[in-house]
């Protein structure tokens, strides 16, 4: 299993979309000296995640179920042995004595005929296993979604972490010049007090970063295994990957994607049922044979001294003429189960198409969103810049500079968020393609 899931490695293409002058980083105020990337991640949480070792398990459960012996598909072999003492009782005939029988035997039976019942029971049991490997590929996908998604989480974290702390370093040197000015008289103490509880505010936000930064590692260590208290060293790049046509998604969709295949195989697992309750209306013909050693003595005398071998056979054919109805019932029952599992996966069928459609259009709004974004961040620090030289010489106001501040803040944070949402939706579109876990084409931006 793992070198398959290994796979979505291959998507992750060496295509990086990083913000100008920045880089890996880890707070300040952080622990960390790891260094983590996604692929790091995924690997600790194929080795370590609950859910994922769960899935295996699961999986392995149903592929050790296929086994024609488990269909009823093999004779029967059986020792048996057996003692039974019989006594006449008072008034009995006086040729019944009080009597001892012992035996031992090796019997042997075997279904010539159930009505294809170990057949169909059969072909059921290797479905189950097709279905458990599809169930537990569906899941894996699903972790490694959250991985993705915890990953770029505490990335995003650390980026509005570094935002604050390079904001409260902006306004406490703006504290700083209003204090210096209005001790040369060159401002008044509105200024000053207006200085401060922007500084405050953003002592505030930085405080809020940190536990969003906290609580966002400790979800990401959950996931991975690891201790809630570890922090690593987050990688602030994000790499795009060039995704096939819709069209071509969509076809990959309906022959590879694991939740859409599982409810076609419960479809077949329901008619299967279906047959093999109907089975029962059949008559059953089976073959028996024993070989074994007997005796008899008088009085109670348990033992094999003395015994007779003997062999006996027969063919037995068993067919229920009336039950209750209880077949029926089943077979009607099984029927409608059968129905319903059609519906189910047409419904499927309808999700999926419009989850495609879907992630789609988010996927290619989500594009144009990061390009207004990087764009957007440029002209926010040309501004920032200009208006902060303006404050310096006096020439601009404290509002129009936190104003300014601001506006570079909140680009710098959508500018973050547009990149891990555009990638987040990428994987996405991938897993209801069915190719998160196997690699395809050539990446690009």
């Amino acid at each position: 299993m793992v070198p398959f899931v290994l796979c979505i490695f291959f998507a992750l293409a060496p295509v990086a979309s990083r913000a100008a002058g920045s880089g890996d980083f880890a707070t300040s105020d952080s622990t960390a000296i790891e260094r983590l990337t996604l692929e790091d991640a995924l690997i600790r949480a194929l080795g370590h995640n609950t859910d994922i070792q769960v899935a295996r398990g699961e999986e392995e459960i149903a592929r050790n179920g296929v086994h024609i012996g488990n269909a009823g598909l093999l004779p029967k072999l059986s020792a048996v042995s057996s003692v039974s003492w019989h006594d006449p009782g008072k008034g009995a005939p006086a040729s019944s004595v009080e009597s001892t029988t012992t035996a031992a035997e090796l019997q042997a039976s075997y279904t010539l005929f159930d009505g294809f019942g170990s057949i169909r029971t059969f072909t059921r049991l290797k479905n189950s296993g097709r279905l458990g490997t599809l169930k537990a590929r569906e899941r894996i996908e699903i972790v490694v979604m959250d991985v993705a998604r915890a990953y770029y989480g505490a990335a995003n974290s650390l980026e509005e972490l570094h935002a604050s702390m390079q904001a409260v370093e902006i306004s406490d040197e703006r504290l700083r010049r209003a204090k210096l000015r209005r001790d040369y008289g060159q401002a008044n103490t509105q200024e000053v007090l207006s200085a401060e509880v922007d500084a405050n505010n953003d002592q505030v936000t930085l405080l809020n970063a940190r536990l969003g930064r906290e609580t966002a590692m400790r979800r990401l260590n959950v996931l991975l295994g690891h201790r809630v208290g570890h922090h690593y060293a987050i990688a602030d790049s994000v790499v795009f990957s060039a995704l096939p046509p819709l069209d071509s998604l969509r076809v990959s969709a309906l022959g590879t994607n694991a939740g859409y295949l599982a409810s076609g195989g419960e479809v077949l697992d329901q008619r299967l049922l279906m047959l093999i309750a109907r089975s029962e209306q059949y008559p059953e013909v089976s073959l028996q044979a024993g070989w074994g050693l007997s005796r008899y003595a008088a009085g109670r005398d348990i033992g094999l001294n003395g015994t007779t071998p003997g062999a006996s056979g027969g063919v037995v054919v068993n067919w229920p003429i009336f039950n209750g109805r209880q077949t029926a019932i089943k077979t009607e029952n099984a029927r409608i189960a059968w129905l319903n599992s059609r519906l189910r996966h047409d419904r499927a069928l309808q999700q999926l198409l419009q989850e495609l459609r879907d992630g789609w259009d988010a996927w290619s709004i989500s594009r144009d969103v990061l390009r207004f974004e990087e764009r957007n961040i440029e002209s926010a620090r040309l501004n920032f810049q200009r208006t902060r030289e303006l404050y310096v010489l006096g020439q601009s106001t404290g509002t129009t500079f936190r104003e300014a501040q601001l506006n570079l803040i909140r680009a710098e944070k959508s500018r973050a968020g547009a990149r891990y949402d555009r990638k987040l939706r990428e994987l996405e579109l991938l897993r209801l393609g069915g190719r998160l876990l196997t690699p395809f084409g050539t990446a690009g931006r």
